[in-house]
């Protein structure tokens, strides 16, 4: 009896040496070895500026240049009113819009881009933005630009009603059933060369529906 009582603690002893964290040749404990990696920062979508395309919720298929150069026939008569009336440099963006498998009217409300930096830059209809270069018409029958340029009744006349018929043509939609070029500009005239996102309000006011580079 006197043996076994000395022999268990010398067990006990030889038990917890054997779970001991062995010891690196300087003396100290060896590091735990890592069992998983750090999940990588996700990183935001790039869209790089140039063609994009996207089929809405109501079935018209759109497709778009952001942005369109002020040299795209579709845009002529806009960039000649604004060199006229000295207005400043837009940027445009010119849609085709296939509405015959629709099933509501497509006006392109709206075409929203935003950076990496968190910017957006907005653009609407182009007839909106011909109201910034029309002048206005002075009780001495003289026309005055937005610049504050004073025109002789002739010229301004004749810009004003060039103004009009401007506006006029750019109102435009697609019908369903209809296909249409549909022209929207904005005022930030200096662009990033890439996006996070582009959203587009085919149909008025409410949540952006995502477009995605075209080929």
């Amino acid at each position: 009896m006197n043996r076994i009582a000395f022999v268990l603690p010398v067990v006990a002893l030889l038990s917890v040496a054997g779970c001991a964290v062995p010891a690196a040749q300087d003396g100290s404990s060896a590091a735990p070895v890592a069992t998983s990696e750090a999940t990588p920062t996700p990183t935001a979508t790039t869209l790089p500026a140039g063609k994009f395309k996207l089929t809405t919720l109501s079935g018209a298929e759109i497709k778009f240049t952001l942005p369109t150069p002020a040299t795209d026939p579709a845009v002529k008569d806009l960039e000649a009113l604004r060199v006229k009336a000295g207005g400043a440099p837009v940027a445009y963006l010119v849609a085709e819009v296939d509405n015959r498998k629709g099933s509501e009217r497509v006006n392109m409300y709206s075409v929203d881009a935003f950076d990496a930096e968190g910017a957006q830059y907005t653009f609407g209809s182009a007839a909106d933005v011909t109201r910034l270069w029309s002048p206005s018409y002075g009780a001495d029958g003289s026309y005055t630009l937005p610049s504050g340029k004073v025109l002789d009744a002739a010229t301004g006349d004749a810009l004003s009603r060039e103004a009009t018929e401007v506006h006029n043509k750019h109102i435009g939609d697609a019908e369903k059933g209809a296909k249409a070029t549909i022209v929207l500009a904005s005022s930030n005239a200096v662009l990033p060369k890439e996006f996070t996102r582009v959203t587009v309000q085919p149909s008025g006011g409410g949540e952006g529906e995502e477009a995605t580079p075209a080929p």
